[in-house]
């Protein structure tokens, strides 16, 4: 049996380079607890990432993401004998089968075509009772008619789609934080790269990315602010026409997105959802994994969003034309709310105390 009704194990993909898996996990479980403040939650991750940690929870550390330090994942899974464990894009059928063995009712988190087909595969589909499905930019996504037979053979099998995960917006915190951070408490620009590990022709993408929010303020006039990422590894801690800031807690994030006039900011999944659903006019750039060019030509082409490449002029130029373009900006967020992107944190939270109360 599972170690009792009130843990769950999070098991996301992590590394040095991207972690929004990570933080997109770390907002479900805070949610979660918000709902049931007993619940105990452990989480997997990969020590070399440099990641935000919450002091309320477990934290225990393999040698890669759990996909590749695989051994090690199912041993933590078999030790903890959780509830209820959410895979966010990692894990593999030995870990799976670790957790049935243990008990636990496992939910799946998929955030890209090739990860939604992994779960509609035969062999996996009896090891799930919750397929989590992120679908942003689709006002009514459905399941293909292939994966609409394959759920009905499991009639235990439930899906949800969801259209992106972030921390609520709070205007009395943002008022604190901007005053901590020298800022106005709203109408500036803010750049961000995501996770902030990677790199453009040998320089850090955060780099980059401050030169442009340099250029941008000095030609606007609008104060900027420059977060780095968690996985920043460079030596650049202020600059004289930027506010530089290394890194700040996904909820603090939040609180600075729901004040700037737009954002300029890494094409990551989490990223994205979490700038668009709280109704922030973006530009998008390459700032990390494969996934990212084709998200970009997508949501620019439907006019969700602005597009830039990894350069700092071209992104300059797009965040200075959007800052002075009113119209566009406002055409930006009609667009994201016909698409029906939004915050569904709680929708997904739901789903997994059900999953939890079903296990009671």
């Amino acid at each position: 049996m599972a170690e009792s009704p009130d843990s769950v194990l999070f098991v996301p993909v992590s590394g040095p380079g991207g972690s929004g898996e990570y933080y997109r996990c770390l907002a479900i479980a805070r949610a979660l607890r918000a709902h049931r403040p007993g619940l105990v939650i452990h989480f997997l991750v990969n020590r070399h990432a440099r990641l935000e940690r919450d002091a309320r929870f477990h934290y225990h550390e393999l040698n890669d993401s759990p996909t590749r330090d695989r051994l090690a994942a199912r041993e933590y899974i078999e030790q903890l004998r959780p509830a209820l464990v959410l895979f966010d894009s990692a894990g593999r059928m030995m870990h799976f089968r670790a957790a049935r063995a243990v008990g636990a009712r496992v939910a799946w988190l998929s955030d890209r075509p090739n990860k939604r087909r992994k779960a509609f595969r035969w062999r996996m589909l009896p090891l799930l009772d919750l397929h989590l499905m992120a679908a942003p930019g689709e006002a009514a996504p459905r399941l293909s008619f292939l994966h609409r037979f394959k759920q009905r053979c499991f009639p235990g099998l439930k899906t949800v789609f969801f259209s992106g995960i972030a921390p609520p917006a709070d205007a009395s915190r943002r008022q604190a934080l901007c005053d901590a951070l020298g800022l106005p408490d709203s109408d500036y620009l803010l750049f961000a790269p995501g996770g902030g590990g990677y790199e453009r022709g040998g320089r850090p993408v955060p780099e980059i990315m401050l030169e442009a929010a340099a250029i941008s303020a000095t030609e606007t006039g609008l104060p900027a602010i420059m977060l780095m990422g968690p996985q920043y590894k460079g030596a650049v801690e202020s600059h004289e026409t930027v506010r530089v800031v290394k890194s700040l807690p996904t909820e603090d994030l939040s609180q600075l997105l729901g004040g700037a006039r737009l954002a300029v900011i890494g094409a990551g999944s989490m990223m994205t959802t979490q700038t668009l659903s709280l109704g922030v006019p973006a530009v998008l750039v390459p700032a990390g994994g494969d996934d990212q060019p084709p998200r970009i030509n997508d949501f620019s082409r439907r006019g969700l969003v602005s597009a830039a490449p990894m350069e700092a002029g071209p992104m300059a130029e797009a965040a200075i034309a959007l800052a002075r373009d009113a119209d566009r900006r406002a055409a930006q967020q009609a667009a994201v709310r016909d698409a029906g992107i939004r915050n569904d944190v709680e929708l997904v939270a739901a789903g997994l105390l059900e999953l939890l109360s079903a296990e009671c």
